[in-house]
This record gives C-alpha cells, sequence and structure tokens, in this order.
C-alpha cells in the first residue's frame, strides 16, 4: 500500500506546537502531501449552513485541499495529523498492520481515539468480526486519522453537493455512526500507538497567522 502523511500546523504560534510538528516530520518514514495549513483568516471557498468556529472553518479547508490533492495522486492511503499528536517509535509498524485488516472498502480509519470514547460509547454492535477492529463509535478528534481514496472522494462529492452543517471530525464520525460511510477505529483497550500531547492544536486556536493574531479563541 502506498502511503502518504499530512500534518495540519500553522508555525510561529507555538513553540511546543512547532517543535513537535518537526519531531514528527524527522521520525514518520513516509513521503510528506505538502498541502497548505489555512486559518480563517484565508478565505475559504466552501459552503456551510450555519457558522462555525474560526479554527473549524480553517480546519475544513485544509482538509479538504488535502483531500483534493490526494485524490488526484498515485497513493492509496492519506494520514492526516493535528500538531498536537504524539507518535510512538513504533506507529509506523503498526499503521500498516491495523490498515491490512481493514474490510476492503474501507472509507476511514481512525488510529487515535480518546479512552473516554471507548469507556462510555463502545457497544458491541460495532463489532465486526476482528480483534481490533470496530466501526467507529467515538463523536469527536481528528488528531489522527487515515483516508482510502474512495473515503476522499466521498467526502469531497458530499461537499460538493450539501453545505457543510458539523465541524470536520463529527461530519466524517455521524455517518460511520449512520454506516453511510465505512469508518473504522480501534476496540478500546487496543494500543494505538499514538496519544495526544496536552495542548491545544494550532489550527483549532487560531483566527489568523501570527502576525494577525491578537489572542486565542
Amino acid at each position: 500500500m502506498n502511503l502518504v502523511y499530512q500534518i495540519f500546523n500553522i508555525p510561529g504560534i507555538n513553540e511546543e506546537r512547532d517543535r513537535n510538528k518537526s519531531q514528527i516530520e524527522s521520525s514518520l518514514e513516509l513521503p510528506k502531501l505538502f498541502s497548505p495549513t489555512m486559518t480563517a483568516s484565508d478565505a475559504c471557498p466552501l459552503h456551510f449552513s450555519k457558522m462555525l468556529k474560526p479554527g473549524e472553518v480553517g480546519l475544513w479547508h485544509s482538509t479538504v485541499l488535502a483531500l483534493r490533492e490526494f485524490a488526484s495522486s498515485d497513493y492509496d492511503a492519506l494520514l492526516l495529523l493535528e500538531d498536537d499528536i504524539l507518535l510512538d517509535p513504533e506507529f509506523l509498524y503498526y499503521s500498516k498492520m491495523y490498515l491490512n485488516r481493514l474490510p476492503m472498502m474501507w472509507d476511514f480509519f481512525y488510529q487515535y481515539v480518546h479512552q473516554w470514547q471507548g469507556e462510555n460509547n463502545y457497544k458491541q454492535s460495532f463489532d465486526i468480526g476482528d480483534s481490533r477492529i470496530c466501526r467507529s463509535y467515538q463523536v469527536w478528534s481528528n488528531a489522527c486519522y487515515w483516508v482510502s481514496k474512495k473515503g476522499a472522494e466521498r467526502l469531497l462529492e458530499a461537499i460538493t453537493n450539501q453545505p457543510i452543517d458539523e465541524a470536520v471530525d463529527w461530519y466524517i464520525l455521524k455517518r460511520g455512526m449512520t454506516r453511510e460511510w465505512d469508518v473504522y477505529t480501534l476496540k478500546p483497550n487496543v494500543a494505538m500507538f499514538c496519544n495526544i500531547a496536552g495542548f491545544e492544536t494550532t489550527i483549532q486556536t487560531s483566527q489568523g497567522h501570527p502576525r494577525e493574531l491578537e489572542q486565542s479563541v
């Protein structure tokens, strides 16, 4: 499987986030997509049916640009990362193993799931007969997830036909809940080999570029 990754980060706002991004780029042995990270100060051509937070608009814009570039590439799967994700040294080894366990026609695979969601949201109805992989049960966080070509095309087609009505994480995950899309994740207590660093993601807190930013919301 031919893999590529994209990490969303606005440089110069927070040194911890920038260092974490640099660490991922130096250690993750995958080609990088080099799609831009957008903020709410960048003109966004997407159509929304309700008001979203500035960071949510920026993340939508960034995600769509990355998916469009990925959809026209020769890669088979795209790893999307936010800049507060910490990757274990064995992350990629186990990512490949998990990807190989997915059903053939998968759209999205969420490798990071907050522990609370596993403890409170998982039910046996999400089981697909695999000891590690199941249907998605979480309702938030796009900190670390994989997208197939089919998944990218489905999302891009959906936002072309209808205005966007949710933040990008719930937009995808609720379609997994209804089985409209094939969205998978790890069962509770299965090792993810990634975790959240404990600081907010740059794009979620930023309304503009560093020179324009007076405060974060």
